[in-house]
C-alpha cells in the first residue's frame, strides 16, 4: 500500500512538473505575442503622425476590448480579460506615444512632413 501510495505522488510530482513546464512554454509564446503587438504600436504611432492622428483612440479600443469579451470561452471571465487587455493596450499605447514623439522629434528635425501632424 505503501509503495502505491509512493508511485501514485511520484507521478502527480511528473505531471505537476511537466504543467509547469507546459505553462513556462506558453508564457515564452505570450511574450514574443506581446512584443510584436507592441512592434506594431510603434508602427502604428509613425502612421498616426503622419496623418495627423492622435495616440488614444476610445472608439478602437472599446471595439477591441468587446471582441475579446466576445471571443472569450473561459475559464477566464470576461471582466478578467478586460482587465488583463486594459493593461495590455495601456502599456502599447505607452509605448506607441514614445514612437509617436520619436517621429515628432524626427520631423522636427528634419523639417520632413511639414503640415502632416498636429502635435497631438
Amino acid at each position: 500500500m505503501l509503495m502505491n501510495q509512493r508511485n501514485g505522488s511520484g507521478n502527480k510530482v511528473r505531471m505537476l512538473q511537466e504543467r509547469r513546464r507546459e505553462i513556462d512554454r506558453l508564457d515564452a509564446e505570450l511574450i514574443r505575442l506581446l512584443n510584436s503587438r507592441a512592434k506594431i504600436a510603434c508602427e502604428l504611432g509613425v502612421i498616426k503622425v503622419a496623418v495627423g492622428l492622435p495616440a488614444y483612440d476610445a472608439r478602437r479600443e472599446r471595439e477591441v476590448l468587446a471582441r475579446i469579451r466576445a471571443q472569450s470561452s473561459g475559464p477566464l471571465e470576461p471582466a478578467g480579460l478586460t482587465r488583463i487587455f486594459r493593461r495590455i493596450i495601456l502599456e502599447t499605447r505607452r509605448i506607441g506615444k514614445w514612437s509617436m514623439q520619436q517621429e515628432r522629434d524626427r520631423y522636427r528635425h528634419t523639417g520632413a512632413g511639414k503640415g502632416n501632424f498636429n502635435g497631438n
